[in-house]
């Protein structure tokens, strides 16, 4: 298995195709949707010309991941499993250029590991069952990346892919120009005798630019409504952002993704979460740091690598991104591993087991990693002890008058804060964004009670940023309550004279 040729790799890849989609495929649609996914829930409902209008006025994401949405959920449904499944089957899919890539520079068995580590370890599975923009997008940079590597190399119909691959990821996220920053930089990791000539490579970014630089100027308004939003969410950004601790948190989660938090104080509290993420933190440094110092890599392939593994965090400058964001990390992360692998016998094999065994917590999760958000029991909770006249309240994002929608089988009143058009731009959210914000719920909740002459208020809670339901104050009295996940609470309030706090 050390030196199959290309046309005879059908074995490994058919092992690690199956086993990709056998982890994305099961229990697809065990976890509730969170509010991207309803985010794209209410896009494929639209008609195809309504759906790229309403995503490109409302989000910041080009419309390419939402048409291959609308086509899983008219090929399997509106189900959490229908909605996901094409999501998941493109990042099963990602298996074959890891272990493609993989398997050029160091063995065959050294891309088999690799391979299988992208096919169990909990990120990349979780990539492939979330209805959203990035899953789509770590698959086609994985497959741009390993196109490109043939193309450099001298294919004749690998160029033609590469503007095809590349036309489909700058319509599928902005954030697809580094995955064509590190195809250009694996042109260098190439020997100069086995490489095409500069101008003819040089013409593939031109090319790819050229298509991009409209779709840039389309989305510029989105770009500065989001650096505004940010901006009034506290979250600065800056140089100094690359020296604090975010970019080092998201990048150890590379493996676990959201099953391990990010790093805070709080892992000290947690004995047995820190021992994971201490075990996590080692076979990380493991993967990427011994490859440079074993004489697996060549010297120009260890340059490019540390370029690979830095660039992508120049989004923290401008942006607050999460390993999501940061999936094109896997293409150096892929190589230096595949050099460990062909160094160290069972090294692919005990990683891969751990990646197995991580997995069974992560199944057995209700809600989405990245945001412990469970709106299937929230919503189901609020139904069963209603009363008819109870008016409910969802707080959160711009889905939330979606997501209480998809999942809501009675005709309980529901209002929502920020409104319930999550694809109208910042200037056109109207007066329940600005006046009724979610931001200061004890006024809303306040002016509900007396002058909208409510009796009693259910509050569904997903917590973007407001710590609790239980901070809120006022003249009220709280008769229910329960943290149905991380990020998700419900509550049931009444008017009660004299009382100076829920």
């Amino acid at each position: 298995m050390l030196h199959l040729p290309e046309n005879r790799q059908w074995l490994p890849i058919s092992i690690l195709t199956g086993t990709a989609l056998l982890t994305r495929l099961l229990f697809l649609g065990r976890k509730s949707l969170w509010m991207d996914e309803f985010l794209a829930w209410g896009a494929v409902r639209l008609g195809w010309a309504e759906m790229s209008s309403a995503v490109a006025s409302g989000t910041p994401h080009p419309p390419l991941a939402f048409v291959i949405m609308k086509l899983s959920a008219l090929l399997a449904g509106e189900s959490e499993f229908g909605l996901r499944l094409l999501v998941a089957v493109s990042v099963a899919s990602a298996v074959i250029p890891v272990f493609r890539l993989v398997s050029r520079r160091t063995t065959v068995a050294a891309g088999f590991w690799t391979g299988m580590v992208w096919a169990l370890c909990p990120f990349a599975v979780s990539l492939g069952q979330e209805a959203w923009v990035y899953g789509i997008n770590a698959s086609l940079s994985l497959w741009f990346i390993d196109v490109a590597d043939q193309t450099w190399r001298g294919s004749t119909k690998g160029l033609a892919g590469c503007i095809i691959l590349g036309a489909a990821g700058i319509l599928t996220q902005h954030i697809f120009v580094i995955s064509v920053a590190m195809g250009c930089a694996v042109f260098f990791t190439i020997h100069p005798g086995e490489r095409i000539p500069f101008k003819r490579f040089i013409a593939v970014p031109i090319v790819i630019g050229l298509m991009y630089t409209p779709v840039f100027l389309f989305f510029s308004s989105q770009f500065a409504e989001r650096s505004i939003r940010m901006a009034a969410a506290g979250q600065g950004m800056g140089l100094n952002r690359l020296i604090s601790f975010r970019p080092l948190s998201e990048f150890f989660r590379i493996l676990a993704g959201g099953l391990l938090p990010e790093i805070s104080t709080n892992l000290l509290d947690r004995p047995r979460m820190l021992c994971a993420y201490a075990l996590n933190v080692l076979v990380i440094l493991f993967l990427t740091v011994v490859p440079f110092f074993t004489g697996r890599l060549k010297p120009f392939e260890r340059k490019y690598l540390w370029i690979a593994f830095l660039l992508p965090f120049c989004l923290f400058i401008s942006d607050d991104p999460t390993v999501r964001q940061l999936s094109v990390l896997w293409i150096p992360f892929a190589i230096t591993s595949g050099a460990v692998f062909a160094r160290y016998r069972f090294a692919g094999a005990s990683v891969s087991l751990l990646c197995l065994l991580a997995l069974i917590p992560y199944y057995r999760m209700n809600d989405f990693p990245y945001h412990r958000s469970d709106w299937r029991t929230a919503v189901a909770t609020v139904e069963s002890l209603a009363d008819p006249g109870d008016l409910v309240v969802v707080f959160g994002g711009k889905s939330t008058s979606l997501a209480w929608e998809y999942y809501s089988r009675t005709d309980l009143n529901c209002f929502a804060p920020l409104g319930s058009t999550p694809f109208a731009g910042e200037s056109e959210s109207g007066p329940g964004e600005q006046g009724r914000s979610a931001d200061d719920p004890e006024l809303l909740i306040d002016s509900l009670l007396t002058v909208g002459g409510h009796n009693r208020l259910w509050i569904v809670f997903d917590c973007w940023g407001i710590p609790s339901i239980r901070n809120v104050e006022g003249q009220y009295a709280m008769e229910f309550y329960l943290s149905v996940s991380e990020k998700m609470e419900v509550a049931l309030i009444k008017k009660a004279a004299g009382s100076n706090r829920m």
